[in-house]
């Protein structure tokens, strides 16, 4: 099994987490470290018959780590931090599949092929406050390079709260709906918040032909 090398192949295969650093140097120690271990999860894959990465695995590159699954194609990918600018972080996989969040939430993607270009999204507090309403637009790029712009009218509610397990490990969250609705299209994006307004895991919109990427934070600090 090798790594994935396009965005194309997301769809069909599993991308095993990579490196990054927090400098976005491609030569440092740190991605090194990743790819080595990144490396060693294959060989276990191949070895165990699709054995799964474990909690430990992870836990062994000593950095935060996401993990990914997009729901329509049934694939994995885990990320790590590799940079930041004020209140937006940018996540990325060892074949560079990058997701950027603002306070947590899901603003832009890049490698996957359609991808979130830009986004007006709520604020984590917004969402984490549990009601209200917003205005929510996404951009995106079709083939001919022409940006196309979605604009949605939003509103929160509180599911309730509830236990999830990430990588074998239990978190009491409290889990928050947030409903779209615009041009004919309707989503809900969903998220589960830990200790008031962290969000521990969520479902995003990614792309309406593509549907939802589930995201969940499974090691908080390396």
């Amino acid at each position: 099994m090798k790594l994935l090398k396009s965005a194309f192949a997301l769809l069909t295969a599993c991308a095993v987490l990579a490196g990054c650093s927090s400098d976005s140097e491609s030569g440092s120690p740190l991605v090194s470290t990743a790819k080595n271990l990144s490396s060693a999860m294959l060989k276990k894959r191949s070895a165990g018959a699709a054995a799964p990465v474990t909690r430990a695995d992870l836990a062994k590159l000593n950095v935060p780590v996401i993990k990914g699954e997009l729901k329509s194609g049934n694939s994995t990918i885990y990320l790590v931090p590799i940079a930041r600018n004020g209140a937006v972080d940018t996540w990325s996989t060892s074949d560079d599949l990058t997701i950027s969040f603002r306070d947590g939430v899901m603003l832009t993607t890049r490698g996957f092929g359609p991808d979130i270009m830009q986004a007006v999204v709520p604020s984590r507090a917004q969402l984490a406050s549990g009601g209200g309403s917003h205005r929510r637009s996404y951009f995106y790029l079709d083939g001919a390079d022409k940006m196309h712009r979605f604009d949605y009218d939003c509103s929160v509610s509180v599911i309730g709260g509830e236990t999830i397990t990430v990588v074998g490990r239990q978190h009491s969250t409290r889990h928050v709906a947030e409903t779209c609705r615009g041009g004919g299209r309707e989503f809900t994006n969903e998220y589960w918040f830990e200790g008031g307004n962290f969000i521990r895991k969520s479902k995003e919109l990614m792309v309406p032909e593509w549907g939802y990427l589930e995201l969940a934070r499974v090691i908080d600090n390396g």
